[in-house]
């Protein structure tokens, strides 16, 4: 299998239990971007990572990593529909199954597949990468199956990670805690009212805040004077330890909010200009909140100057969120 972003790596992470359960002998390798390559390797159930350093286009020493993996391999998966993928796919072997060119997220990948699987491009993400590997391996599965699923990647207790030892000494101090990742890849995923949500959230529960770059700090720094605890730089791992700790965990559509989503954690994702019912997976305790965007959305083609992610009331937010705390 290969995937490169988090986003894609989260959503494809289930399919990795689906997997072993049905084929429990399976030697799986996972061909992801460096970038990944720590947070790949606490996927559960993979034997084998293999980091390629294609988004530094490096990209004869990415060629010569696959040279020595050619041949290895009975079947590929290209989960990700993205002619990059599709000629991974390729330098690897020939025996590869992807999603048919009206299924891809770039069509012309397909022309790269041996078998091709036809799938609405507007279903769930989730599910078009399980029915894609229920078809590349020949079992089937009940939707059902997903909502009782272990979490997908491993926690790695060795790691030190100060955050979660935040004292609370002062008893008026809830003991909920609430995680908020108010960044996403796109400023028309981010939602702009955290701080009112923060407000009125503090009032039954902590609220921490995740940020990576420098930008995002700065922006983060000033969030937090509403009433967050901005939390030291994490690696991945170190998010999943965090993580461990909350009682929730609320974010844009962005790998962080996904990741907990993976974990079994309780999570609210605000949606905007993209389509919740496709990018999340709703269960009880995963909810998603999906705002009304000015045209009927299109995953191919999202229009990246609709903002009415912003449009969601802070209140339907901090109400759905103490729900989940008070249960």
């Amino acid at each position: 299998m290969k995937l490169s972003a988090l986003g894609d790596i989260v959503h494809a992470s289930v399919a990795i239990q689906f997997i072993r359960k049905h084929i429990a002998n399976a030697h799986i390798s996972w061909f992801c971007d460096a970038r990944f390559e720590q947070i790949a390797r606490l996927l559960a159930g993979v034997d084998e990572v293999v980091a390629l350093p294609l988004k530094d286009k490096k990209f004869l020493k990415s060629f010569e990593i696959l040279r020595q993996k050619q041949g290895q391999f009975d079947i590929i998966i290209d989960l990700q529909g993205l002619l990059k993928s599709a000629l991974v796919s390729r330098i690897l072997g020939k025996n590869i199954f992807g999603f048919d060119r009206f299924s891809a997220k770039e069509g012309l990948a397909s022309i790269f597949y041996t078998h091709k699987y036809s799938c609405n491009y507007d279903k769930n993400i989730i599910l078009r990468n399980l029915e894609l590997c229920a078809f590349a391996l020949n079992f089937s599965f009940d939707e059902k199956e997903i909502l009782t699923k272990e979490p997908c990647f491993l926690k790695n207790s060795r790691i030190p990670n100060e955050n979660s030892k935040i004292p609370n000494e002062n008893s008026r101090i809830p003991n909920k805690k609430i995680l908020i990742a108010p960044f996403a890849s796109e400023s028309s995923k981010c939602y702009a009212h955290f701080a009112s949500v923060i407000k009125g959230a503090k009032e039954f529960a902590q609220c921490f805040l995740v940020a990576g770059n420098k930008p995002e700090r700065e922006k983060a720094t000033k969030l937090a004077s509403s009433g967050a605890t901005l939390l030291a730089p994490l690696d991945l791992a170190q998010i999943l330890e965090f993580m461990d700790t909350c009682d929730l965990i609320i974010g844009n559509d962005s790998g962080i909010t996904h990741l907990a989503w993976a974990q079994n954690y309780a999570t609210i994702t605000l949606f905007g200009n993209r389509s919740g019912a496709r990018n999340a997976f709703a269960t009880p305790k995963n909810l998603i909140i999906q705002a009304t965007p000015k045209h009927e959305i299109d995953a191919f083609h999202i229009d990246k100057s609709d903002f009415c992610i912003n449009d969601i009331d802070p209140a339907q937010i901090i109400a759905k969120a103490k729900v989940i705390c008070d249960a």
